[in-house]
């Protein structure tokens, strides 16, 4: 095929025919009465439809049910010689999808300026509207979740900060009541700074800046250090189980996986029974450690487990917690190229593991 042509030197009109059916997008020409008369590889990707099938068709066969103006007033606009563009709408494949489409869409005038139909170029934008649509949720839900979260340690800061005020304006003070005012601050503060790092995570795993440092670590010491701090913080007792673990070594983020631990025996000890510990068990073989964490709770319901990992999701509006611990836990493991799953065990509370590569 030549691309040009020897008299004019213009581009063949096969060649631009093959520039156009190469194209990812839909590029479609038309009637004024809204006929297909031309339809390329891309429209066939896009909507569904060969060019056999559609050519010498109404183009409503692409305009969903509940948009019955739309057409009309489009080739009306054409009509007239007004062009669209980037006009964002739906359109209908031929398996009935519904798609987020931005089209642009052109008269094509003759020789002599008038116009005899319209060209449009369709670019199917649908997965960039769920992704707008899933941070504007997720905007929606940090914006209520830290209004809420972050409102009852201020208040509780605020008050005791006012109580120390009028302690320290008296004569004579009770050192031991100040003491106590300082030690509910501090806690406050520890919380707001646990639920900033926490939304600060979620934002920097969004934007894949969340920073892995990994250097070979005892699994089993990790789990016993986090078992402990945690127990002694909590007063909640917690046992830990390294039969043929010990020693081994994986090359992790010490520091983020202790997090995911203490995240998960901390929703294990809320949720299970207050006189009953929380169960770890470290187990290794030749390519991966395996870290459960289980509590005899009453467990997850079958229609949450796949919703408990989601950002911001909580099983009632009584939960305890913002509903990130365990979203950013299995994100932080991902990040190791690890899992983290519900197990099914025994019928009996609930097991987390996590299974990070050595």
């Amino acid at each position: 095929m030549s691309l040009k042509t020897r008299e004019s030197g213009a581009w063949s009109a096969e060649y631009l025919a093959s520039i156009v059916d190469s194209s990812d997008d839909a590029i479609i020409g038309k009637t004024l009465d809204g006929v297909i008369i031309s339809w390329n590889k891309g429209a066939e990707r896009i909507y569904g439809y060969t060019a056999e099938e559609v050519v010498g068709r109404p183009i409503s066969i692409l305009i969903p049910s509940d948009r019955p103006d739309e057409l009309p007033q489009i080739l009306s606009q054409l009509r007239q010689g007004k062009r669209f563009d980037h006009y964002r709408t739906k359109r209908i494949r031929k398996d009935g999808t519904v798609l987020d489409i931005s089209v642009t869409i052109s008269p094509v005038q003759d020789a002599d300026g008038r116009v005899i139909g319209a060209s449009a170029i369709a670019r199917d934008i649908t997965a960039q509207e769920r992704a707008v649509r899933e941070a504007l949720e997720l905007r929606e839900q940090f914006v209520s979740v830290a209004a809420h979260e972050l409102r009852t340690p201020l208040t509780a800061i605020f008050a005791r900060l006012q109580l120390i005020e009028r302690r320290l304006g008296r004569t004579e003070y009770d050192r031991e009541a100040l003491a106590r005012d300082i030690e509910v601050i501090r806690r406050g503060t520890d919380r707001l700074r646990a639920l900033l790092e926490r939304l600060l995570d979620v934002s920097r795993i969004k934007s894949g800046r969340l920073e892995i440092e990994r250097a070979p670590t005892d699994v089993v010491e990790l789990a016993r250090a986090a078992a402990s701090e945690y127990a002694e913080a909590s007063g909640h007792d917690v046992t830990v189980q390294a039969a043929g673990a010990e020693g081994v070594l994986a090359d992790i983020d010490a520091v983020r996986i202790e997090e995911v631990l203490v995240n998960l025996i901390d929703n294990a000890a809320k949720y299970g029974p207050k006189d009953k510990p929380v169960e770890v068990e470290v187990a290794a073989d030749a390519k991966a450690v395996r870290i459960a964490v289980h509590d005899d709770g009453a467990g997850i319901a079958k229609d949450q487990r796949t919703r408990i990992f989601e950002a911001f999701y909580r099983a009632s509006t009584d939960a305890r917690g913002v509903g990130l611990g365990l979203h950013l836990a299995r994100e932080i493991v991902k990040q190791h190229g690890g899992s983290l799953e519900l197990s099914d065990g025994d019928g009996r509370g609930t097991t987390f593991v996590v299974t990070l590569p050595k």
